[in-house]
Order: structure tokens, then sequence, then C-alpha cells
């Protein structure tokens, strides 16, 4: 099971650290993505041990805030704004 467990994470941690990189070289035009690997890589993992230092920070850090920063304006606020700016953008071309 932990096994599994330890593999699985590898394999997340492993597609979005690519994801990432590729996203980056595509965000400024950088024509070989390689490059960025190691310097995400090393973002990334500074940014892992500042924002929780021990398991219970991890948890707290991920449902309880992260739960109000990130998902509430994803889930809740971008999208209404986006019909809005949809039937807008349909009605002015109806118009024309």
């Amino acid at each position: 099971f932990m096994l599994a467990l330890v593999i699985g994470g590898f394999i997340k941690i492993s597609v979005l650290l690519y994801a990432a990189v590729i996203g980056t070289a595509n965000l400024f035009k950088i024509k070989s993505p390689s490059r960025l690997s190691y310097p995400l890589g090393f973002i990334i993992l500074f940014m892992a041990s500042t924002i929780a230092s021990n398991f219970q920070e991890h948890l707290h850090e991920g449902l309880k805030v992260e739960m109000f920063i990130l998902h509430m304006p994803i889930l809740a606020i971008i999208p209404p704004l986006l019909l809005l700016v949809a039937f807008l953008k349909n009605r002015k071309k109806q118009r024309e």
C-alpha cells in the first residue's frame, strides 16, 4: 500500500511539474522547455518547504486556507463573470 502511495505521488508530482514547465515555456515563448525544469523544480521545492513545515500545517493550509483563497473564486466567482461577459458579447453581436 505504501509503495503504491509513493509511486502515485511521484507520478502526480512529475505530471504537474511537466505541465508547469510546458505551460511556462509556452507563456514566455521559450524554444527549449527542458531549460526550465531545474529552476521550476527548485521554486516548487522552496515553496513547498516554506508554505507548510509539518503535516498538521499542511492539512490546515490545504483544507482551510486554500479552500477560501483558491477554490471559492475559481468555482463561485469567475464562472458567473465569464457567463456575463459571454452574454454581453453575444448581445453585442446580435445588434450588429
